[in-house]
């Protein structure tokens, strides 16, 4: 596949402030093997229970644990109803989705949400909220990705504004524009071309990943944006590829970990680990479309892939894998072939996983991994 920027972008929608200050990495890659867990449990070759805990959502994709037992999906929305064919509309249909007991719905709507018109039956892929946590106060904060430069951003309308930005959803105030930061410096000297993915919290602010612009941004809420991680390409033996930083997550001693999807290769995949006042280092590698990570209850990583197969060509599934964060052994969590186009991951208080499934178009899907 290209090694544009635009890649994981363009495969996502047809299958579905100045002086910032970049942090070199250092890699010390540890192959990944499947392998026996070191720390808690063995796999057993018995296949994973997959349970739908909520269907027909529009374009799903991260997920969120909260302390509280609730679980939120973003919902990256269906674009504007009656788009001409082949043309780019923005409509208000991203939306924040909640459960909670027995409660399954939306808890925030109108959000922005861009697609380009299909025919009638075809489905719709959508840009839109692709990632939601809440701010001290309980709030919704959600991520938008984008895919895109703030010019192309300003010709779709006053109602994309939100796109490519980290916002509040009650009232739709910008927390950080990543595509504003990403078109004033682009970090990495490559194309111009922001997607911001996902989104943790971090002290007072956020950490956002660019999947377009390679960087992970650091964002305070009052619109300050900083270069917090430069991710360099990734050195194939066929040649360099964009690394296109996905999932991240952040363990309660403040170690970040990154997912590096590396242009989408099979088997270039990499998980980043930053411990506190340390240079970052490549925990694991070997993984393949890596695009959402989490902590399991065991304090060891859940790393989740969009497709165990190369991009180009017909769907293939997913898979979810365990990530020794010691020693960077993977082993794999045997799923079949029922992950479809997957896109978040999230492990709450009981240790329960949750995935989003079958992530384009309007009949997504929340389920329940038991393993």
């Amino acid at each position: 596949m290209p090694n544009s920027r635009s890649s994981w972008t363009k495969i996502l929608l047809a299958a579905g402030a100045a002086g910032a200050v970049a942090v070199p990495l250092t890699a010390g890659p540890v192959q990944a093997q499947p392998q026996a867990h070191r720390h808690h449990h063995t796999h057993t070759p018995t296949e994973a229970t997959l349970t739908v805990v909520a269907s027909q959502l529009n374009n799903p994709r991260g997920v969120t644990a909260l302390p509280d037992g609730s679980v939120l999906v973003a919902e990256s929305g269906s674009g504007l109803a009656g788009c001409p064919v082949g043309e780019m509309c923005v409509g208000a249909t991203g939306s924040v989705y909640k459960v909670r007991g027995n409660f399954k719905g939306r808890v925030a709507t109108g959000l922005a949400s861009s697609a380009q018109g299909v025919a009638p039956g075809a489905p719709v892929s959508a840009n839109g909220p692709s990632d939601v946590v809440t701010d001290r106060f309980g709030r919704y904060v959600v991520v938008s990705a984008l895919g895109g430069t703030t010019e192309s951003r300003a010709a779709l309308g006053e109602e994309a504004r939100t796109l490519g930005t980290v916002f509040r959803a009650r009232d739709g105030k910008v927390l950080a524009d990543l595509t504003d930061h990403e078109t004033r410096l682009n970090p990495d000297g490559g194309d111009v071309h922001a997607n911001p993915w996902r989104l943790v919290r971090s002290g007072s602010g956020y950490l956002t990943t660019d999947a377009g612009a390679n960087t992970v941004v650091r964002s305070t809420g009052d619109g300050t944006t900083t270069t917090q991680y430069l991710l360099p390409k990734n050195d194939l033996p066929a040649g360099a590829v964009e690394t296109v930083p996905t999932g991240i997550t952040k363990a309660a001693d403040g170690t970040v970990y990154v997912a590096d999807m590396s242009g989408g290769r099979v088997g270039a995949s990499r998980v980043w680990k930053i411990a506190p006042g340390e240079q970052p280092e490549v925990l694991a590698t070997g993984l393949t479309n890596l695009v959402d990570l989490a902590l399991d209850r065991h304090g060891d990583l859940l790393a989740l892939s969009y497709s165990a197969a190369a991009l180009a060509g017909p769907p293939q599934p997913g898979t979810l894998s365990e990530v020794d964060t010691d020693t960077g052994a993977v082993s794999v969590i045997p799923t079949g072939d029922r992950l479809k186009q997957p896109t978040g991951l999230a492990v709450d208080r009981c240790g329960k996983v949750y995935v989003t499934n079958n992530t384009l178009g309007t009949n997504g899907e929340l389920v329940r991994v038991t393993y």
